[in-house]
């Protein structure tokens, strides 16, 4: 059976951007909370303005951040689930599942490596497993948000292995119709693909990548 694929707006930074993407038919919103490296990062507070300004299920998306800071984090944004975008072990995954908490694991990288990642973060527990680009820099690793396109043969691997994906990496209102066609995936998750400049969201992008993204269905959605 096939439906929409699932579409998450990331990376929103402000309350208004988050409506507009709310408006245009997004069902997941990202939140990057506590990432100083990265211009779309928020702090706890305004996460938590976006999270109960919008009825859409938020996501906050941390990097390598301990398990008592995302305790706490969700103690007070009361966040969907969290998105482990660094390099996040598959024992914390095991730890915040014993709270009961919603985990998406993130596997970036080389081929053969981002298979063995998503494999042993599915096996912790993880709900979802997103592929996605990363970027190394003589600053560090850029998590995401690079607009460099993922693996998408090894995503669909992943996906006829049963895996729930989240597919990002690269992806825009031009190409994420042909995105869904070859890997299925479960959601589609964009974040610089729809932006005016770095955290902040160009709406008719927005609308665009939501509208191409619903006209295609997927098996796994």
């Amino acid at each position: 059976m096939t439906k929409p694929v699932l579409i998450k707006i990331c990376g929103n930074t402000s309350v208004e951007d988050a409506l507009m993407a709310e408006r245009a038919g997004a069902n997941y919103l990202g939140v990057i909370v506590e990432h100083a490296p990265s211009p779309r990062q928020v702090d706890l507070a305004q996460a938590q303005r976006i999270r109960a300004a919008v009825s859409l299920p938020v996501v906050a998306v941390t990097v390598n951040l301990p398990l008592e800071r995302l305790l706490h984090i969700h103690e007070v944004m009361q966040p969907a689930a969290f998105q482990l975008h660094g390099d996040e072990s598959p024992e914390l995954v095991r730890q915040l599942k014993t709270h009961g908490i919603t985990v998406w694991g993130v596997a970036s990288g080389d081929t053969a490596f981002v298979r063995q990642r998503a494999l042993d973060l599915s096996e912790a527990g993880a709900d979802v497993i997103q592929v996605d680009a990363r970027h190394e820099s003589a600053n560090g690793t850029i998590y995401g948000g690079t607009g460099q396109i993922s693996d998408w043969q090894l995503a669909r691997e992943l996906v006829e292995r049963g895996l729930r994906i989240n597919l990002a990496g690269g992806l825009t209102p031009e190409n994420v119709a042909e995105a869904i066609n070859t890997v299925q995936p479960w959601m589609v998750d964009v974040v610089s693909g729809v932006e005016a400049r770095k955290g902040v969201k160009d709406g008719e992008k927005v609308r665009k990548f939501i509208e191409n993204a619903a006209l295609i269905p997927s098996s796994s959605a």
